[in-house]
């Protein structure tokens, strides 16, 4: 096939377009038609009519997988681009006071995803019956404009860009340990002795193997060589309930098993930087009503769900990360 000649082209297959960017997405033709709500056979002729038209071809084709070609890599960027303005553009002429209604497409990070988000997602989609929503749990951080999310759910620092972002909650992070384990081992008293203990060490930290501790303004940093690395704090988690040494770990990932005293707190007087949770969106000028109605779900929940095994895991937040814009229409509420 030739190259793809923009110039020469008519208006644009939107239904292949979409056809394509959902098939490259999910990997799958099948999985691709029933996100779309057709058959196989109809995904698979609008790609085909789709490469005829570009003169290009976009995917390589076997019977145990699918791949994308150059040209398919080239059009995917361009395509999710254009499918995540085109559902801008719809949601600003539905207008904001429409009711919430729409797929939805949420990214958030695999543990809290799991914890603190999923359990909230039956009551969301039963107040909004018009809505269907993608959940995608991934410790990675996606584009949300090539990946199409509507919102993603970050923890932590953010990094000066475009997106829009809405501090809307916070958590502690605690060094931890299972009894039994402090009772092998004993108790370190400052945070300088770590480097005696089996330490249990998150591989996607933004601040790598060292741990910083703050006390009545001392500040002591650990840099530490753990014997277990793990990219989940969940097993992470269950090392330290096994056994297997001190986790340092956010306080919404170990609230329950430390009021069960499954865990426990080690060196409770240092305080450990903690963690912002964002809501972030693509720059908009407007903020469908689907997305603000997720947001406040999550925030009604957290609040008033009883969902918390200590309150003090999370709390609403008020500032808005360096760095990112203000969310319009979703300010927090006093």
């Amino acid at each position: 096939m030739s190259t793809i000649a923009p110039s020469k082209l008519p208006v644009p297959d939107l239904a292949g377009l979409l056809a394509f960017v959902r098939v490259a997405e999910l990997g799958s033709f099948v999985r691709a038609a029933d996100a779309l709500g057709l058959s196989k056979a109809a995904v698979s002729k609008q790609v085909s009519a789709l490469e005829r038209r570009l003169g290009a071809q976009l995917l390589h084709r076997t019977t145990r997988r699918l791949s994308l070609t150059e040209a398919g890599q080239a059009y995917l960027r361009h395509a999710q681009g254009a499918f995540a303005e085109a559902r801008a553009a719809e949601d600003a002429v539905a207008g904001t006071h429409a009711a919430p209604q729409g797929r939805l497409r949420v990214s958030a990070p695999m543990t809290f995803g799991a914890l603190h988000v999923a359990p909230w997602l039956a009551g969301f989609l039963a107040r909004y019956p018009q809505v269907d929503l993608d959940l995608q749990l991934d410790d990675r951080e996606h584009d949300l404009v090539q990946g199409s999310f509507d919102l993603a759910i970050r923890l932590g620092r953010l990094e000066a860009s475009s997106l829009v972002a809405r501090a809307i909650a916070y958590s502690r992070v605690v060094v931890c340990a299972a009894p039994a384990y402090l009772q092998r081992a004993g108790r370190p008293q400052r945070p300088d002795e770590l480097g005696g203990y089996d330490c249990l060490h998150f591989t996607l930290s933004a601040s790598g193997r060292t741990w910083s501790f703050a006390r009545d303004g001392e500040v002591v940093r650990v840099a530490l060589g753990a014997r277990l690395d793990a990219n989940s704090s969940l097993a992470l988690k269950a090392a330290a309930l096994a056994g297997a040494g001190i986790v340092r770990v956010p306080e919404f990932a170990v609230a329950r098993e430390l009021a069960e005293g499954a865990l426990v707190q080690v060196l409770p007087d240092w305080e450990l930087p903690g963690l912002d949770v964002h809501a972030v969106m693509p720059e908009r000028r407007y903020v469908p009503a689907k997305v603000r109605a997720f947001v406040e779900h999550l925030i009604d929940s957290w609040m008033h769900g009883g969902g918390w095994s200590d309150a003090r895991s999370l709390q609403p937040r008020r500032p808005v990360a360096q760095g990112a814009q203000r969310a319009e229409g979703i300010e927090p509420q006093d």
